[in-house]
């Protein structure tokens, strides 16, 4: 289910959610930290992640963010994305097997980027997982693996 958009103004535990997984990410939302305040130094916050994945830059992949400072469909598919796993297809995949692939690891490599999560991508993801200590090593990517992923 898609999440609804939140903006300056907006408050709750979608606004904390979002402030949790940008601070957990390294971006700086204010001396208040995670408060269910969606004020200017948490729009700041999602401005900077957005311009870290906008089109021409390195973290974008397949999956660049429009810098608006809004949390929509996009930045939240990007910042809090869905678990995925073997038999999953579309841009959280595609996305997923962009940033492995991009780390150059042999062992990482999830082969052909084409959004369809098969048997390499798991492989490289338990792989993934293994080397980084995320328990479990199942092949899934859910939010521990997706921080770790940094998406």
């Amino acid at each position: 289910m898609a999440k609804p958009t939140i903006q300056r103004g907006s408050t709750g535990q979608l606004v904390k959610d979002a402030q949790q997984a940008l601070v957990d990410r390294g971006y700086w939302i204010g001396t208040a930290g995670v408060d269910g305040k969606f004020g200017n130094h948490t729009f700041r916050g999602v401005i900077d992640y957005q311009s870290d994945r906008s089109e021409g830059e390195h973290w974008a992949f397949s999956f660049p963010l429009e810098v608006d400072g809004v949390v929509g469909p996009q930045t939240w598919g990007r910042l809090l994305p869905d678990t995925i796993k073997q038999g999953d297809k579309g841009a959280g995949v595609r996305l997923a097997q962009w940033i492995l692939k991009d780390a150059g690891l042999p062992n990482w490599d999830p082969g052909l980027v084409d959004g369809d999560f098969g048997p390499n991508t798991t492989r490289a993801v338990t792989n993934f997982q293994i080397d980084n200590g995320i328990t479990p090593a199942n092949g899934e990517v859910g939010p521990e693996t997706w921080l770790w992923l940094w998406g």
